[in-house]
């Protein structure tokens, strides 16, 4: 079980670089929102992709 572990742990650890590039692409996709409801809609859409991710 801790072999697990430490495999969970090295792989977070190498996709924490590529997650900022991911963060910084989404923030400004958010940012050009018209209103609330552009909004939402924008956030619902990366909520998607991050579940087809896994």
């Amino acid at each position: 079980m801790s072999n697990l572990f430490k495999t969970l742990k090295s792989l977070i650890k190498n996709s924490k670089p590529n997650y900022s590039v991911f963060t910084k692409k989404e923030e400004q996709y958010l940012s050009k929102s018209v209103d609330l409801i552009d909004l939402e809609r924008r956030q619902k859409e990366i909520d998607n992709r991050f579940i087809r991710r896994f």
